[in-house]
């Protein structure tokens, strides 16, 4: 916060005059034919107030006895009224206070032969003199009170500053302002001195927790255990510099008003009243305070987050009032490696920002909360939504949780619930179960992002606006950044409420405590709590499932689509971990999921409440996500030094070309430089991705996280489940392959009979009856009513089954056998099927027979494993590898019959490896048909059709992978598939048509794109363990057998090399999902927090129109960019002309441009609709790339040759231009509102404003990823408006509409001399010798042609070059680094 005042003081009082002239050229010296201009004679120049000490002093062509009308008097502002009763004498200044003259009559006027521009003062004076017939003097109210005779003739009114005062330090305003910006830094130096001296101690003392074990404070959402603890209590005198910092942040904006008002006399009732009168003085009083305000804005912006620490004393940890948590900032880089490291600048860029960061102490997320006492005086406090409990042991604090235990037994043994002392024990350590979302107010929000760096940067700009008389341009400006602010405050806040929607929920609970069950709120349940659950219920919390089953929705968690049944625990399980992607899934419940179906009066008990849930950490990532780095945030941080580097030169040409006195100059450059950077940049991206969302909603594709729309439009690889995603979610149950051979009395060598579509016909023999039994009772369904609820699988078998479910659990086969008498199967124990497995099993008991059955039904190869190999089929693995070649879903099915003797309840004690031993019977292969979505395949044709890879990643078997692949279009049909697996622990290679080894080189023969290839599960880790799967990752088509966890490692790893997109129907996908750039769950939640996308369409069509709508946002968010961009440098190349001239347009015309062109193209650039299809390329996301420089730069060049052109035209015009050029020598350059009336700025007006208008236009087009530009309606109108209106302004001849703006008008009664009607209207009178600005209509109708041309050649360079066929040709030609995949 500390400034360098001496140099910056220096600076400012140096600053010389500039003269403002061409500097390279002379200004009307000779005709365009070198013949030289005539002198110029200047008519009716009014002469200024002669001020005397006495009015009979006056002169008599200035007295009021000679000049004024019979009956009036002079009054004291040199008029003649008949009254002049309150008019103040305007004959004071305040660079000579105390000093009183009175004014002569004010009506002399005179005229000038010779005139010259350079000495408009000298002579108009000196011309003045005479007609007063005075000698010629030169005296003012800064210079005429040193010489005795000024007292004889008087002073002109012209009040400056005494000439040997070069800044205003004795003025009141600077005093004040100077005062209050020191005093804070003698209170700062106090403060420091004391803190330093108090904290020593502490200091020596001080342990900073730096940890990495479990019990570390962690930020979820950053994933990371690093992390700072510091302590700080408050004090009065830190607390008193706070307020005092408060105090100097408002002063100086206030003092920056008061200077503002002051300029245009507000204050004392006269211009710059507050510094002697004198705007040069006024100007550097103003740059001081502009130089120490924005110093000190920035500043505070930085160290916002530790400010308040700063002024606190630190104190040990465990005592502390408050406690600052430093984190490491960490961020999710979006963009592929080699996208980096091919732009050594970005590279260096990057380091150097990490270099600056740490210096400032930017590379840390710093909060501070206050510490609170639990009732119990344990201190704590809440990061995040979790709560921080102090452990003595650690010396430290560690996230409240209560970690129940991961035996079965021990948790089925607290079935009886807590106890009101326990349980209240327990709230004070944990808190209340609920995630409070916190949404600040508008205004709270507003004020947050309008003191943000960029909004500081054009805030402080606007400053000089509305001082140097900009103030029409300062509001539009103004109103410009406020809009802008309010549309990202907008869209972030609704996302938040519907943040809030998911995440806060509180319901009543039946929960039992002391025995007794009781009701209270949800938010009072801690982990150990047993509820009741009922039908309808949104589960407050994570809990194991004690008693009876239940029917359970997680479609909003994980995105499975079906109903999912829950179980007991049992008591003779080894270990149990509560996972929504793990084995233990089958006995959880996950908060924020909804009981659909409950029998008889399940129980559960708590696990984990708040954000130890998982809901609850989900929540927390989006509440407080990790920042995204795209390629495009990268660059623009390298293209915003570029602009502020040009900027700089502006500032310094404008410094140089532009004249005037004082700061005039610094503030053209600064305003100019502000230009550069246009303040609708951020809210027009953000514009851009809240109407993509809103279109992916009217499709059914939902989002919750708005930048991944852009990242979905350069999705490179996409990867699929196959279940539910590609094919429906059901699976159709298609027959059955018994063995016939070893069951029963069938002695025979094992083999396989005839594929039985029909059920009933299984009847005949002893597999048929055995195989009927395990249809009808190996399997998880249950039922809500007359609805099969279950795995898609275990529903499709049953209901093929015939056999019915009783309210009792038991099972009903169908009738069977000559007598025709149904028998019931009575469950004894079931194992639901695990991932890792890949198996469950059951034991039931016929109660026809009273024979007690093993059933274990699985994956066929693990089923052939544990299998008797005398009970499998010599051909078992040729006919598994046949059906499944021929995309049919195969199971297994193994037998073990127990007999009658056997106790039932000793069965029931068996574990389940003992279950699942390998002296089962095989009995057969169970078939089902898994069909496709309607949609999948064109989905997926069109997927490929847009350069986008397409990959299978499945938890089953590759054969049926590989056939559903081939059917739909995945991978071509005639493609050699190899796959690879694990034989004898070692990875091979097989031909899976012909089953035969692969010997060659097979990362050479995949990368020739002679054969696809495919993985199990096992050879996945295994390459994985070897670190060789990155060789051939993107030569894998399809990855089968694999887990959850394979899923998710399979999906970063792609993500390293490639921008990579996750599709699936939740259940074992989540944990894929989340990790991916781009998630879409085929959810029915809107708003899903297992993926940044969801659609209830259920349809891979909805990946077509995601990645449809990403690429059509981020081509319009580039659009609206290079627009922005575009307006900025068409503003810099106009500023160059105006520096150059010193001219300027009219307010109305920056009016026009600032507030209406750039604000109505900029929004109407983003209404833009996406194209129907998706096109064979990506839209760009590098701003610094070829296609973008050449784009913007390709523009820039031809609208500066043509302005360039227009003005050497002009300058051949000997009939209207040449010796009536613009001087502005006698014009003070720091009145710009004077500068426009002339005709090279009727002419650059003319020609910029069609180049303004023109652009949007062109950053339109763009039908590969967007609709045809003529579908943009609103752009075309807005375009269209505009076109019209600066035509008629140059086409029409002098009228209301163009003299508004003072475009081709002029006084009246020169426009009367050029032949035009008197106009009835007032025009402010022209600042020329001409005194108008008409350009002859001949050159206006060229002109407006030649505008045209501008119009069409820019539009041909976009059309032609940039994406037309240069730029198809250099695609092909040109050679890239770039890691290319085969799609």
């Amino acid at each position: 916060m500390k400034t360098n005042l001496p140099i910056l003081y220096i600076f400012i009082t140096t600053f010389t005059v500039i003269f403002a002239v061409p500097q390279f050229h002379t200004v009307n010296h000779v005709f365009h034919n070198g013949t030289l201009c005539p002198s110029i004679t200047v008519d009716n120049i009014p002469c200024p107030i002669l001020c005397v000490s006495d009015l009979n002093m006056c002169p008599g062509p200035v007295s009021g006895i000679t000049s004024c009308p019979t009956g009036t008097d002079l009054c004291g502002d040199g008029t003649c009224k008949h009254n002049c009763q309150g008019i103040q004498n305007i004959c004071t200044c305040s660079s000579q206070p105390g000093v009183v003259r009175y004014a002569c009559a004010a009506m002399l006027k005179v005229k000038i032969s010779h005139y010259n521009p350079a000495k408009s003062q000298q002579q108009t004076l000196a011309a003045c003199s005479l007609a007063m017939n005075q000698t010629p003097h030169q005296y003012t109210w800064a210079n005429g009170f040193t010489d005795i005779n000024s007292t004889i003739n008087g002073v002109w009114n012209i009040c400056t500053a005494p000439e040997n005062i070069i800044f205003p330090i004795k003025s009141p305003v600077v005093i004040l302002y100077l005062a209050l910006y020191w005093t804070f830094y003698i209170l700062l130096f106090l403060w420091v001195f004391y803190k330093r001296c108090h904290e020593k101690l502490i200091l020596k003392q001080e342990i900073v927790y730096q940890k990495d074990d479990a019990y570390c404070l962690k930020n979820i959402a950053l994933s990371t255990s690093n992390y700072t603890l510091k302590g700080y209590n408050d004090h009065w005198f830190g607390t008193l510099l706070v307020f005092y910092t408060v105090i100097v942040s408002v002063g100086l904006s206030v003092f920056l008003l008061i200077l503002s008002l002051d300029y245009y006399g507000y204050v004392t009732g006269t211009p710059f009243g507050l510094t002697y009168s004198s705007y040069a003085l006024s100007s550097k009083a103003f740059c001081l305070l502009w130089f120490l305000s924005t110093s000190w804005y920035l500043v505070l912006n930085i160290v916002r987050s530790k400010l308040r620490n700063c002024f606190r004393l630190r104190h040990d940890i465990k005592t502390a009032s408050f406690v600052q948590i430093e984190q490491p900032l960490k961020s999710i880089e979006m963009f592929t490696h080699e996208s980096m490291t091919s732009n050594y600048i970005l590279l260096y860029i990057k380091k150097l920002e990490a270099v600056f960061k740490s210096i400032l102490g930017l590379d840390y997320q710093v909060s501070t909360v206050p510490v609170l006492l639990t009732a119990m005086n344990d201190p704590f406090f809440e990061f995040q939504s979790t709560r921080y409990i102090w452990n003595d042991t650690l010396a430290n604090f560690i996230p409240a949780n209560i970690q129940l235990s991961t035996n079965p037994p021990a948790l089925l043994a607290m079935v009886s619930g807590l106890s009101e002392v326990e349980a209240s024990r327990r709230l004070e350590l944990l808190g209340h179960n609920f995630i409070e979302v916190a949404i600040p107010s508008f205004a709270k929000a507003l004020l947050k992002e309008l003191t943000g760096f960029f909004y500081i940067y054009q805030i402080m700009i606007l400053w000089c606006y509305f001082y140097l008389a900009y103030w029409q341009i300062g509001l539009s400006d103004t109103f410009v950044v406020i809009l802008a602010a309010i549309v990202k405050v907008v869209i972030r806040l609704r996302s938040e409420h519907r943040i809030k929607m998911m995440a806060e929920n509180i319901i009543s609970c039946d929960v039992l405590r002391d025995s007794q069950w009781k009701t209270l709120p949800s938010s009072h349940l801690v982990p150990g709590d047993v509820i009741q659950l009922k039908t309808g219920q949104v589960m407050p919390a994570d809990a194991v499932l004690l008693q009876d089953d239940i029917v359970v929705d997680e479609s909003s968690l994980t995105g499975e689509p079906l109903p999912i049944r829950k179980v007991p625990l049992r008591n003779d399980e080894q270990y149990y971990s509560c996972d929504t992607c793990g084995d233990g899934k089958i006995h959880s419940l996950f908060s924020g999921t909804t009981v659909q179906y409950t029998s008889l009066k399940p129980l559960a008990l708590v696990l984990a409440t708040r954000t130890n849930t998982d809901k609850g950490k989900l929540i927390q990532k989006i509440l407080y996500p990790q920042n995204v780095s795209f390629i495009f945030h990268e660059q623009l941080k390298l293209v915003f030094c570029i602009l502020m580097g040009y900027a700089l030169i502006l500032l310094a040409v404008g410094s140089w070309w532009l004249g005037g006195t004082g700061m005039t100059a610094w503030f053209y450059g600064t305003i100019c430089a502000a230009q550069v950077m246009n303040p609708l940049l951020p809210a027009m991206l953000v514009v851009g991705q809240s109407v993509a969302a809103g279109r992916l909603k009217k499709k059914g594709v939902f989002c919750v996280d708005l930048p991944r729309i852009l990242m979905a439009g350069k999705v490179q690889v996409f990867c699929f489940d196959k279940t539910g995603t590609l094919t429906k979610e059901g699976l159709e149950y298609y027959g059955i392959h018994p063995s016939h051979g070893t069951n029963g009395n069938e002695l025979k060598e094992p083999s396989f009979g005839d594929i039985i579509h029909n059920i009933n016909e299984l009847n005949d023999t002893e597999t048929g009856r055995l195989m009927k039994i395990g249809l009808s009772g190996c399997h998880s369904v249950t039922h809500i009513g007359a609805e099969i609820v279950g795995n898609p699988v275990d529903s499709a078998m049953f209901q093929a089954s015939g056999a019915h479910l009783c309210e009792t659990g038991d099972i009903l086969l169908s009738p069977s056998g000559p007598d025709h008498v149904p028998s019931t199967l009575k469950v004894l124990r079931r194992f639901e099927f695990e991932h890792t497995r890949a198996l469950m099993s059951v034991v039931v008991m016929d109660t026809k027979t009273q024979h007690i059955h093993i059933f274990c039904k699985g994956a066929f190869e693990r089923i052939g494993n544990i299998c008797s190999s005398t009970s499998v089929p010599s051909e078992f693995d040729n006919v598994t590898s046949h059906m499944a070649r021929e995309g049919l879903y195969v199971l297994g099915m193994a037998h073990m019959d127990l007999g009658s003797a056997i106790d039932s309840s000793q069965v029931a004690s068996w574990s389940r490896d003992t279950l699942e031993s390998n002296q089962l019977q095989f009995l057969g292969l169970i078939l089902f048909r898994n069909s496709l979505r309607d949609d999948t395949a064109n989905a997926l044709h069109a997927l490929q059709s847009g350069s986008t890879r397409t990959v299978m990643i499945t938890g089953d078997n590759a054969l049926t992978a590989a056939a559903i692949s081939r059917t739909c279009g995945l991978m071509p049909r005639v493609t050699q598939l190899v796959l690879g697996d694990v034989e004898n622990s070692e990875v091979v290679w097989r031909d899976m048509d012909t089953n035969r080894l692969v010997n060659s080189d097979i990362l050479q023969l995949a990368s020739n794109g002679n054969i696809e290839l495919a993985l199990t599960g096992y050879a996945f880790d295994a390459l994985v363990d070897t670190n060789k799967i990155r060789d051939i990752l993107f030569e894998t088509r399809i990855f089968s057998r694999m887990t959850p966890a394979n899923k998710r490692v399979c999906v970063e790893l792609m993500m390293e090399r490639k921008i990579t997109a996750m599709c699936g129907d939740g259940g074992n996908d989540c944990g894929a999902l989340r990790a991916a750039h781009v998630g879409i769950a085929m959810s029915e939640a809107e708003a899903s927090v297992v993926s940044p996308f969801s659609t209830p369409r259920r349809s891979v069509q909805a990946c077509v129109d995601l990645l449809i709508e990403g690429r059509a946002a981020l081509a319009t968010s580039f659009a609206s960019y290079k627009y922005l961009i575009m307006y900025g440098e068409t503003m810099a190349t106009v500023k160059f002309f105006t520096f150059y001239y010193t001219m300027s347009f009219s307010q109305w015309n920056f009016i026009l441009v600032d507030a209406f062109i750039t604000v109505f193209c900029a929004f109407a650039v983003t209404r833009a609709g996406p194209a129907t299809s998706l096109s064979p390329y990506r839209p760009t996301a590098r701003i610094l790339g070829p296609q973008v420089i050449l784009s913007v730069l390709g523009q820039l060049v031809i609208n500066a040759g043509f302005l360039v052109g227009a003005f050497i035209w002009l300058y051949t015009r000997d009939d209207f231009f040449r010796c009536n050029e613009w001087d502005s020598r006698a014009t003070d350059a720091s009145k710009w509102w004077l500068l426009g009336d002339s005709f090279e700025a009727s002419l650059l007006t003319f020609v910029s404003l069609f180049q303004f208008v023109n652009a949007a236009l062109i950053f339109n087009y763009g039908n590969v990823f967007r609709q045809f530009w003529a579908r943009n309606y609103l752009l075309i109108i807005v375009w269209a408006v505009f076109v019209a209106i600066v035509s008629y302004w140059e086409l029409a001849d002098p009228n209301f509409f163009g003299c508004l703006v003072r475009l081709n008008c002029g006084n009246p009664d020169v426009l009367v001399s050029l032949g035009y009607p008197r106009p009835d209207f007032l025009i402010e009178p022209y600042n020329n010798p001409l005194g108008h600005n008409v350009l002859p209509k001949e050159f206006r109708y060229h002109l407006w042609i030649y505008s045209l041309v501008n119009m069409v050649v820019t539009n041909t360079w976009e059309l032609v070059v940039i994406m037309g066929p240069v730029h198809s040709w250099w695609q092909q030609h040109s050679l890239t680094r770039r890691f290319k995949i085969r799609i």
